[in-house]
């Protein structure tokens, strides 16, 4: 199941001042895969430590004398001559587990037996330790990844092709289309999972899949922070369907309890978003969409203090697709749907690396996202099926310039009045 993101291992490889290259991202995304695929293709000979799994370990890297920690790690792996620095690669897995370890990362440690380094953590990693390094991000699969691994890739040109020429597919493959982008919502982006539908050639395994996975950010959460952080966090991530389920889906904390605040919960929050548990969606006034430029790539539209309108989304539409079943059942309305399409476009545009807000006017227009790229606003509204009217969009027009705006439905490519139509399974183009 190859990933995109094996490009930018690839770059990496052939930098000539090479540092450590930090992998992170949720539990289950595949971080530890796509290290070990990348260095089974370049490497002969592969070395491998995890922190979690193997705390013993970590004697390796307890000694500040440089010559000591590459000599205990040479006998450690039986080192020798004969398999040339070059063809070596180091992965150190979970590294948050060794924080001995991480003093690698600012300055070539290991020299003298390593020139590759991989260094991999499901949580975040302090600037102290990684400011100077490359980082890769890792997200769930896109859709285009998904079609790759389920033997689909030829679509991925021909979405691509009319995504750029917006001329409509034929109707026969649009269709076919429609019901795998409907099979990926209910799988999810987690490689694990896909991999368990591809071994059985079905998804009667899969909500319980899903069910093992959130268990585990449970497990994780309990173990990793204190009782009232963990008692706080957990209660914020079991509330997102009902948050979801809502039609104005901005976060409400009276449905954790009554009487929550934003004071008492940022901070669960704040540890959720950086462990990529959550996606996180703020607000942004009209005042702020004038100057783009300083507003998003200053972060200047909110205060992560003060600022309580936000919403939150699970880092997976396939978790969202099982907990929406386990609550509901599997008939569908349309705001289940549309909870479901949302989640998936927030997972696709992080996965993008855009940076994205949502707007909403006194009441009388929204919109879902808008993202900057290549220094441009870009609105995104969402639509349940092929029914896109809106006068939101007008709305905005009002209040900023943008080049065109996007309408995500069950429709077929299409260009009009600077609206651009773009079905559910081509939002890894945009």
């Amino acid at each position: 199941m190859k990933r995109k993101a094996i490009e930018d291992l690839i770059k990496w490889k052939e930098l000539n001042n090479r540092t450590p290259i930090l992998i992170t991202g949720a539990k289950g995304v595949g971080k530890t895969y796509l290290a070990y695929d990348f260095a089974k293709a370049f490497f002969e000979y592969i070395y491998y430590i995890n922190f979690e799994r193997e705390p013993l370990l970590r004697r390796l890297f307890k000694s500040s004398d440089k010559i000591k920690t590459n000599d205990m790690l040479s006998e450690h792996f039986h080192l020798n001559s004969e398999n040339i620095k070059e063809s070596r690669i180091l992965i150190l897995d979970e590294i948050n587990c060794c924080i001995e370890a991480m003093e690698i990362m600012n300055a070539k440690y290991l020299s003298e037996n390593f020139d590759y380094i991989i260094i991999i953590s499901s949580y975040p990693v302090s600037n102290e330790y990684s400011n100077n390094i490359l980082k890769l991000p890792i997200y769930p699969f896109e859709f285009d990844e998904f079609l790759r691994a389920t033997s689909n890739e030829w679509y991925i040109e021909l979405i691509s092709t009319h995504f750029k020429t917006n001329k409509k597919i034929p109707d026969i493959v649009h269709k076919e289309l429609l019901e795998l982008h409907q099979l990926y919502l209910r799988i999810g982006g987690m490689p694990g999972i896909i991999n368990e539908y591809l071994n059985l050639s079905s998804t009667v395994n899969i909500s319980e899949q899903h069910s093992f996975l959130i268990g585990s950010y449970h497990d994780y959460i309990l173990r990793d922070n204190s009782d009232s952080d963990a008692f706080k966090m957990n209660q914020v991530f079991d509330s997102l369907i009902l948050q979801l389920m809502k039609d104005n889906k901005k976060f409400q904390y009276k449905l954790i309890r009554k009487g929550t605040t934003h004071s008492m919960y940022k901070e669960a929050i704040r540890k959720l978003s950086d462990l990529n548990y959550i996606i996180k969606c703020n607000r942004i006034s009209s005042d702020h969409l004038i100057e783009p430029l300083k507003t998003f790539e200053n972060a200047a539209w909110f205060d992560e203090e003060t600022d309580t309108n936000f919403k939150l989304y699970l880092p997976d539409s396939g978790l969202l697709y099982s907990k929406i079943v386990e609550e509901y059942g599997s008939s569908w309305d349309l705001s289940q749907n549309k909870a479901l399409l949302e989640n998936y476009v927030a997972q696709s545009l992080q996965a993008k690396h855009y940076p994205f807000a949502f707007w909403e006017s006194d009441s009388m227009a929204k919109i879902d996202f808008i993202i900057y790229k290549n220094k441009e606003l870009i609105p995104i509204e969402i639509h349940e099926n092929s029914n896109t009217r809106s006068k939101s969009i007008s709305v905005l027009k009002q209040k900023c310039d943008f080049p065109y705006a996007v309408k995500i439905s069950s429709k077929n490519f299409e260009l009009s009045n600077q609206i651009k139509y773009v079905p559910y399974y081509a939002i890894f183009c945009i």
